[in-house]
């Protein structure tokens, strides 16, 4: 009896056939990919949605730097215009004039704005972009606003150190020629607002009554401190009329695209 029971269950468990098993293990497969491609496309979607939101946190921070560079931005347009205006001034007071006739302290107020400030960039938000990786989740047309964007504010850094140098020089001779004992507050107060200056009745009555002697008694050492300013001039258009107001427009133009595609309110 025993035997035979041995034998039912041999027979029984023999009875599965090799397709029947190739279709077990082709399900067991097939639910195992089905698990790992679920898998792999949740934590994909999962990582989509954490850069989707880093991506916006970077671009809403750059907005904000971007913004802060155009404030920046105008005020180097604005002082270097100035720098310009006030360079025409000297030009116009000592053209045709006789070394006799030149004043000290009006040489002194005309070349008291000088050269402009180092530029102050807010560069945190791109160079974070950059350091990280995150550039390449930003679409291609706002990659390559913020390359050209970057390219030309570190272009006017080289643009600077030139400037600078010249600006040094100019100062240099200008001190060989101009006795600069004047009050602090009156150059300070040339430096922050000199239209407003020059107009008060105190600028006035100074250059009027001011007996301070230039340094030097050569009418041409004056001529190539005007040459050195003019040159300087040269260099103020470029920058002021041409790549800084090109950088402004980039700036602004990547300040849209960003807002727009990331729904920045700006």
């Amino acid at each position: 009896m025993m035997t035979n029971e041995l034998i039912k269950m041999e027979v029984h468990h023999h009875s599965h056939t090799p397709r029947q098993k190739r279709g077990h293990y082709f399900w067991e497969f097939f639910m195992l990919f089905l698990a790992v491609t679920m898998g792999f496309f949740v934590e994909n979607i999962r990582e989509h949605y954490v850069e989707r939101h880093r991506v916006k946190q970077y671009a809403r921070s750059l907005v904000h730097d971007l913004a802060a560079d155009t404030n920046m931005i105008r005020y180097h347009i604005n002082r270097m215009k100035l720098f310009i205006r006030m360079t025409d001034s000297l030009s116009s007071y000592l053209k045709g004039r006789k070394l006799e006739d030149i004043n000290n302290f009006e040489m002194f107020a005309l070349s008291s704005i000088d050269r402009y400030p180092p530029y102050i960039w807010s560069r945190a938000t791109i160079e974070q972009i950059q350091n990280s990786g995150s550039l390449r989740y930003f679409p291609l047309d706002i990659v390559r606003q913020i390359a050209a964007y970057s390219a030309l504010s570190h272009h006017l850094d080289d643009d600077f150190a030139n400037d600078e140098q010249m600006g040094n020089e100019a100062a240099s001779r200008r001190n060989e020629l101009i006795d600069m004992d004047y009050a602090a507050d009156l150059w300070m107060g040339l430096r922050n607002n000199i239209d407003s200056v020059r107009r008060t009745a105190d600028y006035q009555a100074s250059k009027s009554t001011d007996q301070t002697s230039l340094l030097t008694n050569n009418l041409n050492n004056i001529k190539i401190f005007l040459n050195d300013r003019l040159n300087m001039r040269k260099h103020m258009i470029i920058r002021s009329d041409e790549e800084l107001t090109e950088l402004l427009d980039r700036a602004n133009q990547l300040i849209a695209a960003l807002c727009k595609e990331y729904k920045i309110n700006y």
